[in-house]
């Protein structure tokens, strides 16, 4: 499911075009971020000066940790567990920004 929603197709039709690959909001998953991101700054719950860049941190950790989990070295772990790396992976990807 993950290559499946990340992988970019240049070969397909549409791909290529912003706007068709945005949702219902107009926006992609990764403006989405940064839409959120930029609204907890707006609600004092991300300090102004941590935000710039923010986006690439959260979602190269959590990218990171899929395909570790796909691919790489955890990929044999129990399905348990790999929840709960991810629930501390956002815990911690929260707690950093």
């Amino acid at each position: 499911m993950f290559r499946t929603a990340f992988a970019v197709a240049d070969d397909l039709p549409d791909t290529a075009d912003p706007v068709k690959a945005a949702g219902q909001s107009g926006l992609g998953p990764f403006q989405l971020l940064g839409a959120a991101l930029d609204s907890l700054v707006e609600v004092g719950a991300l300090p102004r000066a941590r935000r710039p860049g923010a986006e690439y941190l959260a979602w190269s950790a959590v990218h990171g940790l899929a395909m570790l989990v796909i691919d790489g070295p955890l990929r044999r772990l129990a399905r348990a567990q790999t929840r709960g790396i991810g629930e501390r992976l956002l815990d911690m990807v929260e707690k950093g920004l």
